[in-house]
């Protein structure tokens, strides 16, 4: 080989590798805020679909235990990004001030889904029926903390129904049982009732953005350090997502089967149903109006208040870069139906 082909050779190679580091997928790991469920369709639709793929991310999706350790997660760098509750952010910023670790650049339910379930026999048909009653949850549950702001919207005090505390999977048994007249969670959870012999019928749902708390609900959360390092990643990752997103809702169906190819060994029909429930708290009127993923600043300020409050923390929380809304997509892509 003659020194000019050799020479021709060597660029060639150096090129071609030059070329196939710059095509490496970006990794991302991504916690949602509990196992696999039907809610979480639009994140596994675009695995499933190859849209991370499609926009140069190699994007591993694991479950979490809940969303107060998917923001501990996200904020401490153990994942790039998460999915979880705005108001455990909140609170996590509440708790430890000082520079924010974490950023939400998503806003997925523009509704927050906590409400509070009683049997039809009990006689409570309204939030004013609750005086004097018992409800169960768990000490961390998000329905529970939030309850002082349901109390306030529906003119009563904060004691005028007392909270039981019982392990999560144990909030709807003592309702069935008689131990309570009142259980908590999100809508979902009357797949549980009906599983413990309750007819859905039988099974009366308050929803606290029914009934005057005008709450987000779970976002998606990125490390600061990305957002510093990486912020094409985070629009990449959104891009997809979003794409998701809106075929999750034109066909709900297609957003589960992406569901069941993760987890083969969950009921088809119940995590449809799932999804089917927690979407009215992702298309809502103002989803349509202002299109997916943004939100509205005075209903983000006035969540940082009605938080510090409810969840009693001593640090004034700023609302200033909670939400940075540089990374989503343009609003036309965000728009649909």
């Amino acid at each position: 080989m003659t020194l000019l082909a050799r020479t021709a050779a060597a660029i060639a190679a150096v090129l071609f590798c030059a070329g196939a580091f710059a095509q490496a997928p970006t990794k991302l790991r991504f916690s949602l805020d509990w196992i696999v469920q039907g809610q979480h369709a639009p994140f596994l639709l675009a695995q499933q679909k190859g849209y991370y793929k499609d926009e140069g991310l190699d994007v591993t999706i694991d479950v979490g235990n809940g969303s107060a350790g998917t923001v501990t997660r996200v904020a401490s760098g153990a994942y790039d990004m998460g999915f979880a509750d705005l108001s455990s952010m909140i609170e996590y910023l509440g708790n430890n001030p000082g520079t924010p670790r974490l950023e939400a650049v998503y806003m997925v339910h523009e509704k927050n889904p906590n409400a509070l379930f009683a049997l039809k026999k009990s006689g409570i048909a309204k939030p004013a029926d609750l005086k004097g009653k018992r409800i169960s949850g768990p000490v961390f549950s998000s329905t529970r903390k939030t309850w002082p702001l349901f109390a306030r919207a529906n003119g009563l005090k904060v004691e005028d129904a007392q909270w039981q505390n019982v392990a999560p999977d144990m909030v709807e048994q003592v309702v069935v049982r008689g131990d309570v007249e009142v259980g908590s969670g999100f809508p979902t959870q009357v797949q549980i009732y009906r599983r413990l012999g309750v007819p859905a019928g039988d099974v009366v749902t308050l929803k606290y953005a029914d009934h005057g708390v005008d709450l987000y609900g779970n976002a998606i959360f990125a490390n600061s350090r990305l957002v510093a390092e990486n912020p094409k990643a985070i629009e990449a990752f959104l891009r997809a997502f979003n794409r998701a997103l809106k075929d999750t809702i034109a066909s709900p169906e297609a957003g589960v089967k992406a569901v069941m190819e993760r987890n083969p060994l969950l009921n088809e029909a119940d995590e449809l149903e799932k999804l089917r429930l927690i979407m009215e708290f992702m298309d809502t009127p103002n989803t349509r109006a202002d299109g997916l993923g943004s939100i509205r600043k005075i209903k983000l300020d006035n969540q940082v208040d009605d938080i510090v409050m409810a969840f009693g923390l001593k640090t004034r929380v700023s609302p200033d870069g909670i939400f940075n809304s540089s990374f989503l997509p343009a609003r036309g892509a965000r728009t649909y139906r």
